[in-house]
């Protein structure tokens, strides 16, 4: 398939809609919110991106952004990263939920598509609790 002038493998398309459209859904248990910043020194430069984020269970998903001052890029990245671990919890995707995103930080200098990415991933790996020191939300019950 192509979509404008990306083009799409079909296996990439036969995945997402297996995932997304033939499994169920997961949940988060119960709402929380983190508070996340990621940083790298990669030799001469420094990447760093925080934010805010939030999850609530929901039958609909929705992924909110609110970061008026923000580059559209970064924007798009913190997406990215926050699909990505919802994407990637097992055999069923938690995406009976709501995410928002606020308080991005952009330093000039230090801002890059990889920190916003990053930081997403991280902190919706930490609202899930699939990382060491944040107790288990995925409700894996997909009768609901």
């Amino acid at each position: 398939m192509t979509i404008g002038e990306m083009r799409i493998p079909s296996e990439v398309l036969d995945w997402l809609t297996r995932k997304v459209e033939e499994r169920p859904w997961s949940s988060a248990r119960e709402p929380r919110t983190v508070i996340h910043e990621w940083r790298r020194v990669t030799g001469g430069r420094t990447m760093a991106a925080a934010l805010t984020a939030r999850i609530t269970p929901s039958p609909r998903f929705a992924l909110v952004v609110n970061a008026a001052d923000v580059e559209r890029e970064y924007v798009a990245a913190a997406k990215d990263g926050v699909l990505t671990a919802l994407l990637s919890q097992s055999f069923c995707p938690v995406l009976a939920c709501e995410i928002e995103l606020t308080n991005l930080h952009a330093r000039p200098v230090e801002a890059s598509y990889a920190a916003f990415y990053m930081a997403a991933k991280e902190a919706t790996e930490k609202l899930l609790g699939v990382v060491p020191g944040f107790e288990h939300n995925i409700d894996w019950d997909t009768d609901r």
